[in-house]
């Protein structure tokens, strides 16, 4: 059974790099067939992409880089992997949410999370009548 409540995967990244490694590339295609089946069973499943950065650099530059790297795992995801555009949410953070609280250079800091969120965007169908 699929288990894709909260968080589904992490990928990092290099220093500075909005680039997918290959190592990485390997990780999204089991998140891309996971989604697959969520989206067989309901074509409304939402999936948020969060983009993050280490404490290097400016905030401003970070929270661009964070951006750019989540906008990065959706254009493959639709791109490489056939997930709908419409099922991805895409939002950077840069340096406000450090997984390792250090201010220096920081792999696991470096990330992009790919979390389920259907359940908190779904309208309430039993509220919306009242």
């Amino acid at each position: 059974p699929l288990h894709l409540v909260d968080r589904i995967e992490t990928l990092n990244f290099d220093f500075g790099s909005a680039t997918i490694s290959d190592t990485e590339v390997q990780k999204l295609d089991g998140v891309a067939s996971a989604m697959e089946k969520l989206l067989k069973k309901n074509p409304a499943e939402t999936f948020l992409i969060e983009g993050h950065t280490d404490a290097v650099g400016t905030p401003e530059a970070n929270l661009a880089l964070s951006d750019r790297r989540a906008e990065a795992v959706a254009e493959a995801l639709t791109n490489a992997f056939g997930i709908p555009a419409e099922n991805l949410t895409t939002q950077g953070y840069g340096e406000e949410y450090l997984k390792v609280n250090t201010p220096g250079p920081n792999r696991e800091n470096r990330r992009v999370a790919i979390r389920r969120i259907t359940s908190l965007v779904a309208p309430v169908a039993s509220n919306s009548e009242q």
